[in-house]
């Protein structure tokens, strides 16, 4: 009999609420709630102007930083909906961030991260074509003689 192969499905995220309407908030008992359910988690949160995506972000209490974009902040009445995706581990939070910034680009976001350089592979391919080429040129070179 062959043993089973656990999933790894469920390890980083532990819990979401996605496209919620903005106005939801309001309403002292579902903050309330919302408020419980956030209490102790890390997480990334999704704010959208109708079904755009408008802004991404992380916080380490994501109901307080949801709360002051929706009555304090400069995104304060440019989004009608959120989502909430709820983590356990906090380690790579911030790259998970950068890394939903870089793909998506929102609107609302005024810098979306670095990639650390070591790992900029741009700069790595192009020295390697550069290197190819003179390659080839020393080839071509060579033949015309």
């Amino acid at each position: 009999m062959s043993k089973k192969k656990r999933s790894n499905r469920g390890l980083l995220i532990k819990g979401s609420l996605e496209k919620i309407p903005a106005e939801t908030i309001e309403d002292e008992t579902f903050r309330k709630k919302l408020r419980e359910l956030m209490l102790g988690w890390a997480g990334i949160y999704v704010l959208y102007k109708d079904d755009k995506l408008y802004y991404v972000g992380l916080a380490t209490s994501s109901f307080w930083r949801l709360w002051g974009h929706f009555k304090r902040d400069r995104h304060a009445g440019k989004w009608n909906k959120f989502s909430v995706f709820r983590f356990k581990k906090v380690a790579y939070l911030k790259d998970l961030e950068t890394l939903i910034l870089h793909i998506s680009k929102p609107k609302g976001n005024r810098t979306i991260g670095t990639i650390p350089k070591d790992f900029e592979l741009t700069k790595t391919l192009r020295k390697k074509a550069t290197e190819y080429r003179k390659s080839a040129e020393k080839i071509e070179n060579a033949i015309k003689r």
